[in-house]
C-alpha cells in the first residue's frame, strides 16, 4: 500500500511503496504486457518537435517498454532507447525490432561526449535516494551544447506545498534511506537551481497529469474526481475532463515537465 509523507528534511514528498529496482520494473512491465501506443505517447513527440527538427538524434533514458521511443522514431526522430532493466529491454527488442535499445545506466551513460540533440528522461530521477546529479552530468555530457533536455518528475505543486503547510501530510523525516523507498516529489525551486548548475537554461516549465493529484490527494472532492476522471463518459463529461485539466496543471500538476538546453560552454 502506498504511504506518502512530507520530510523537512528533504523538502520534499517521499511515497513508500516498493524499492525501485531494475528487478522490480521487469516485474511491473512483465505484469502488465504489451502496451499498446498511447495518445500520451504522441504528445512526447509533438513536444520534442517544438524543439527540435526532424531528424535529430534523441535518447530516453530509462525507456521502459519503448513506447515513446517508438513515438519519437514514427515522428522522424533518430531516436534512441537506455534502460537498466534487462528483462525489459529484451522485451522491447522484441515488440519494436527495428529500434536501438539498450542496456545501460542513466548515471554512466554507453554514448560519447555530444552524441544527442535532445533527452528525454521520464519519471527517472525521483527514484534514487541518493540524489540525481549524476543523472544530469550525465545528460549534460551526452548532449551537444544547445541540445534539449525534456525532464518529467512528480511535482511538489503550489497545491502540495499548501497542504504541507496545513499538515495534510504526516511528517517522516528519514536519515536513511527506508527499505521500501519509491519516489520523492520535488520542488521547482529544487530541480531548478539543479539544472542551472549543471549547465542548462530553464526554457519552460509545465504541470502535467493533475488529475492524478486530484484523485489522491484531494480527498474533500474524492467523489467527483473519481466521477469525473475514473472512466471515459459521455462527450460533455470529457469536454469538463480536459478543461479541469488544462486549468489545473499549474495548481495541482501531479508532475511537471521541465524543458532545458545545455548552455553552450557548460
Amino acid at each position: 500500500m502506498r504511504r506518502v509523507f512530507h520530510s523537512p528534511r528533504h523538502g520534499r514528498l517521499i511515497y513508500l511503496d516498493a524499492k525501485a529496482t531494475p528487478e522490480f520494473w521487469d516485474a511491473r512491465w512483465d505484469a502488465e504486457g504489451r502496451a499498446g501506443r498511447s495518445k500520451q505517447d504522441e504528445t512526447f513527440a509533438r513536444i520534442t518537435a517544438r524543439y527540435l527538427p526532424p531528424g535529430s538524434r534523441v535518447l530516453e533514458g530509462g525507456c521502459g517498454r519503448a513506447n515513446k521511443v517508438k513515438a519519437l522514431a514514427d515522428a522522424g526522430f533518430a531516436a534512441v532507447g537506455v534502460d537498466y532493466a534487462a528483462e525489459s529491454v529484451e522485451l522491447a527488442r522484441k515488440v519494436y525490432p527495428g529500434l536501438d535499445i539498450q542496456v545501460g545506466d542513466v548515471r554512466t551513460l554507453p554514448f560519447p561526449d555530444a552524441a544527442f540533440d535532445g533527452c528525454w528522461s521520464i519519471g527517472v530521477i525521483e527514484h534514487f535516494w541518493a540524489g540525481y546529479d549524476d543523472i544530469l552530468v550525465e545528460a549534460r555530457r551526452v548532449l551537444r551544447p544547445g541540445g534539449v533536455l525534456f525532464l518529467t518528475a512528480p511535482w511538489l505543486s503550489p497545491y502540495r506545498r499548501l497542504r504541507v503547510r496545513r499538515g495534510g501530510y504526516p511528517v517522516g523525516d528519514f536519515p536513511v534511506e527506508p527499505a521500501d523507498f519509491y519516489q520523492f516529489a520535488l520542488s521547482r525551486g529544487e530541480v531548478s537551481a539543479a539544472l542551472e548548475r549543471h549547465g542548462f537554461e530553464i526554457a519552460s516549465w509545465k504541470g502535467l497529469a493533475p488529475e492524478v493529484c486530484i484523485l489522491e490527494d484531494m480527498q474533500s472532492v474524492r467523489r467527483a474526481s473519481r466521477w469525473l476522471f475514473g472512466s471515459r463518459g459521455s462527450l460533455p463529461k470529457r469536454l469538463l475532463r480536459g478543461f479541469v485539466a488544462a486549468m489545473s496543471g499549474a495548481w495541482c500538476g501531479h508532475t511537471f515537465l521541465a524543458v532545458a538546453r545545455r548552455r553552450p560552454g557548460a
